[in-house]
């Protein structure tokens, strides 16, 4: 007989103090996920007092990602110019410039930098930067200002005579005066492929290899078949740094810099160019920076305010729904620990066993309140790939998820709540206790169900259309009623079935609820 045959013949009290041993171990992992300094002082301390006879094993503390407004940063506002772009290519060029700006900021090591493209109502465009945690903005502003625009330009007049440059096949004397006729190509800096330093084999001074990747390639191909014996320019940043005339078309797509560099400068630029070229020139227009203390005054307002509604919340769940309010407080504080534990760096094991445990113990508790269908297993299929993605992605909080979570502390017992109601319904009906809390949790599904999927759908919304604060708030909210769905369908009807028994139908009270008194005749 298999695991799961010898399971299903267990009594339904059996089978609860089965899962109850699942969900004390899963609450073991969230609370070292989410504690583990706290577990490791306590393991130092207990081994001081014992003189190591009692030894416990210390745990990897994991980070939260934390946001710019909680430990410091700065955010950038930048204006981009496109005049020169055609109004059709400015979406495409901006995306581009985005994804420049955010592998250069990706050099400092900023964890999960924001950079977004932002349009105004009379069509400007501006790339905004998040960088929390950020040591050094000023060098992070030079760098990202300094992002150079290649361009190559063909020859739209006669010009003079009057400097020197060479590339890899052609070499004659050509003009860098600014003043000269030159002309746009379609060759920019965002067909490079990569750039690297190399020695000018004649006399070893330094130069710069350019290779472009297919499309520049041909670009390149045709500028120079169409500009034999005439130079072909190459700008940076809006200056000429070099002018070769072209001896014969170049194939291959690569191409060669050289000029008064030193070494040093060699290098420098093609660590500008490698990181990108941007397609559109911008500049700095608004910048604010914010302390790491003032981020660590948010935390610990925060983190009190959270308390404070917890406290407030299970004071009333308990007073009002006694040993119910007492159950839910339970599956609260599991909650809890979960919640914060995916905020966490899990690692990859642990956010797959954890997402895994939850929907397996979901899947199998509808199972058991014959409410199970195929919609609500692929409702819960997209939710867990949802949370095991946010759980491996380290999730940056912010001040606005925080106001997010605490919101969905509320929600949690949302669910409790409409159970609770149901469960004194029927017993005021005159059924079992026993039977009360099966109807009670069956007929209060659909009410949770309709609730909690309009208020993800809600989250979905904010998630993936609206700004980085925003989103915090969406994304907080969405993993706080997805888990609040785990903790309330699954470890509060558990702990019910856990201490039903002849002693709770005779102390009905304890579920706020007094059955009338029959009385006798005699």
């Amino acid at each position: 007989m298999s695991l799961i045959q010898k399971f299903s013949k267990l009594s339904s009290r059996a089978k609860a103090g089965w899962i109850v041993a699942v969900i004390v171990i899963f609450t073991v992992m969230v609370g070292l996920a989410t504690a583990g300094d706290v577990y490791n002082n306590f393991a130092r301390n207990l081994a001081v007092k014992t003189n190591n006879i009692v030894v416990l094993p210390s745990v990897k503390v994991l980070p939260f990602g934390l946001g710019l407004d909680l430990q410091g940063g700065a955010h950038l506002v930048y204006q981009a110019d496109v005049t020169n772009i055609p109004e059709a290519d400015r979406a495409s060029a901006m995306e581009s410039a985005r994804d420049i700006v955010e592998r250069r900021v990706n050099t400092f090591g900023v964890s999960e930098p924001v950079v977004q493209v932002n349009k105004g109502v009379n069509g400007e465009y501006r790339i905004i930067a998040e960088l929390a945690g950020i040591k050094d903005v000023d060098e992070a502003i030079k760098l990202i200002g300094e992002t150079p625009i290649l361009e190559f330009k063909e020859q739209g007049g006669e010009i003079p005579v009057q400097e020197v440059s060479t590339d890899a096949s052609s070499a004659a004397t050509v003009d860098l005066n600014l003043d000269a006729g030159w002309k746009n190509t379609e060759l920019t800096g965002k067909y490079l492929k990569r750039s690297a330093v190399q020695f000018n084999p004649n006399d070893g001074t330094p130069e710069v290899s350019l290779q472009f990747d297919a499309e520049g390639a041909k670009l390149f191909e045709d500028i120079t078949a169409r500009n034999l014996g005439q130079p072909v320019a190459i700008f940076l940043d809006g200056y000429i740094i070099s002018a070769p005339t072209v001896n014969d078309k170049i194939t291959g797509g690569e191409a060669v810099i050289s000029g008064q560099f030193s070494v040093d400068e060699a290098k420098l630029l093609v660590k500008r160019l490698n990181s990108g070229a941007l397609p559109v020139p911008i500049s700095l227009v608004a910048q604010k920076t914010m302390e790491a203390s003032l981020g660590s005054r948010s935390i610990d307002n925060s983190l009190l305010a959270g308390l404070i509604g917890l406290l407030l919340v299970s004071l009333f769940m308990i007073l009002y729904y006694r040993l119910p309010g007492l159950l839910s407080v339970l599956s609260l504080a599991v909650y809890g620990l979960t919640v914060l534990a995916i905020f966490k760096a899990l690692p990859l094991w642990l956010a797959l066993v954890l997402i895994i445990v939850m929907i397996g113990l979901i899947f199998y508790t509808f199972n058991e309140l014959k409410i199970f269908n195929g919609g609500l297993a692929m409702l819960f299929a997209i939710i867990g790939l949802l949370l095991f993605f946010y759980a491996v992605k380290t999730i940056t909080l912010t001040l606005s998820g925080i106001a997010g979570l605490i919101l969905s502390i509320g929600m949690a017992v949302d669910a409790n709540i409409l159970i609770f109601a149901r469960i004194s319904e029927e017993l005021k009906a005159g059924k079992q206790v026993r039977q009360a809390v099966d109807d009670g949790f069956k007929r209060a599904w659909p009410s949770i169900r309709d609730g909690n999927i309009s208020t993800i759908i809600t989250c979905f919304i904010l998630m993936f259309f609206g700004t980085s604060t925003v989103q915090g708030f969406g994304t907080t909210l969405f993993i706080g009623v997805s888990v609040s769905l785990f903790s309330a369908i699954v470890i509060t009807r558990t702990l019910f079935i856990l201490i039903l028994g002849d002693w709770l139908e005779k102390r009905t009270w304890l579920l706020n609820v007094r059955r009338p008194k029959v009385e006798v005749n005699r």
